[in-house]
């Protein structure tokens, strides 16, 4: 178990790993409410500590309902390392959802339409979008 002063993970209970981090389900020391918590890697440290504090800070100024928010950036207790506590999606990222045999020839129409506002909402801000790290808040894929 690893954990920072306020949230607590499992390295077992993952939700995705990327080319710089993994995320873990976590949750609230006190509260027990469900968060994402995005651990880094080392690759990450090749890139400098101002550069990525300031990513970190843009993040978490974003506020967006299509946008996964960022709530706080914390220290891991053992390593000092930077973590990320982010909101929770119980559906995931939109590519996994693409990737279920169900969806093999495309989502239903009434789910791609969903998809289709909610990216031209968020593109229409000039944020880029990589399906991803594009995460399902609004439909089950059951």
């Amino acid at each position: 178990m690893q954990s920072t002063s306020n949230h607590l993970w499992l390295l077992s209970d993952i939700l995705g790993q990327g080319a710089t981090a993994n995320v873990f389900r976590g949750r609230h020391k006190k509260t027990g409410d469900l968060f994402a918590v995005k651990v880094f890697n080392s690759i990450s440290f090749l890139r400098p500590m101002d550069v990525q504090m300031r990513e970190f800070e843009v993040l978490k100024k974003l506020n967006h309902k299509n946008i996964v928010k960022l709530f706080a950036i914390e220290e891991e207790t053992t390593t000092r390392h930077k973590v990320l506590v982010m909101e929770f999606c119980p559906y995931g990222s939109l590519y996994t959802v693409l990737e279920e045999p169900s969806n093999a020839y495309g989502l239903p129409e009434s789910e791609f339409l969903i998809v289709l506002r909610d990216v031209g909402n968020v593109t229409a801000n000039s944020v880029i979008l990589y399906s991803p790290n594009c995460l399902v808040h609004c439909f089950s894929h059951s």
